[in-house]
């Protein structure tokens, strides 16, 4: 941007020199914005859409404007995707081979990935999930507890049922990898064709208590596979400060739990009064049966 000479006709010299600095201004101010555009249009040519894709849960389908929409909850939130009716979308559990299906026939609660096109648009859907064969040994919280000592939270169309199965009820559940939650479950009273169940074995803790132990109190035992409930499994007393429970667990399983008299403030800890680590017990026995004996040292809320 060059002045003519007559912009400076009538012009101190001071006038001039201003005039001067903010023509030099403008330049540079023009050359940094163009310098901006040209960088963005290089680096938007060289990277891959943002949205090629969205992993989340799946939610619903329902007719569009120009097709079908797909509701995905991704965390604590739900997104709206808008796709056409010649979307493609494949389902598998493990590593089974992919199968054709529809949005309509995925299930609420399902994890899925929605590979979109560059407007955003969804393109195709993947549902992924792992499928569990195993057996019921207790019911808490809206979680089934099953013979490998998991417990598996029912969401999505599984939240919907109120399962009143007895002990022992063959499951089997689609199950999200990644976080353990059961978005399809069946149960049977029979076995169901395939899938290697875990062998049950009668699992009896016996634990001895302090002395101290207040006698109307009752002992709980805590763990894993019951979320860590303070009061989740209750146990019968047994002379000379013993208390005892039977768990029916596959083998091969694991648990952690610890000791309580129902609350976390009166849960045991070491000679001291410190909190002690979770109990373990791996399964390996090759028996239909197993004891296992645990002695309490001292209560939270008790002296030694």
């Amino acid at each position: 941007m060059a002045l003519s000479p007559q912009a400076f006709e009538g012009l101190s010299e001071s006038d001039k020199n201003l005039r001067r600095m903010h023509v030099r201004q403008r330049r540079a101010a023009i050359f940094v914005v163009a310098l901006a555009i040209w960088s963005a249009l290089v680096s938007e040519q060289g990277r891959a859409d943002p949205f090629d894709s969205a992993s989340g849960i799946y939610v619903s389908s329902g007719a569009g404007p120009t097709g079908v929409t797909l509701t995905i909850q991704q965390g604590a939130r739900l997104m709206v995707y808008s796709a056409s009716n010649a979307i493609v979308v494949r389902e598998r559990s493990a590593d089974r081979p992919w199968t054709t299906t529809s949005l309509a026939q995925l299930t609420a609660g399902e994890p899925v990935t929605a590979h979109l096109d560059p407007a955003g648009y969804v393109t195709s859907v993947d549902a992924q999930y792992t499928t569990i064969t195993t057996r019921l040994i207790a019911q808490h919280d809206g979680a089934l507890i099953t013979t490998s000592g998991h417990a598996y939270r029912l969401v999505g169309a599984a939240a919907q049922i109120q399962p009143n199965w007895p002990l022992g009820t063959f499951l089997r559940l689609h199950v999200d990898p990644a976080t353990d939650e059961a978005f399809a479950v069946t149960a049977s009273s029979q076995p169901f064709a395939g899938g290697p169940l875990a062998q049950p074995i009668a699992v009896t803790f016996v634990v001895t208590v302090p002395l101290n132990t207040p006698t109307r109190d009752v002992v709980y035992m805590a763990s894993d596979s019951a979320s860590w409930v303070p009061n989740g499994v209750r146990l019968a007393p047994m002379s000379g400060n013993r208390w005892t429970v039977t768990l029916t667990l596959g083998k091969g399983s694991s648990i952690k739990y610890k000791f309580t008299r129902g609350s976390w403030e009166t849960a045991e800890t070491n000679q001291s009064g410190m909190e002690i680590p979770n109990r373990s017990l791996t399964i390996t026995t090759t028996q239909d049966a197993q004891t296992v004996e645990d002695t309490v040292l001292r209560w939270s809320d008790l002296p030694s």
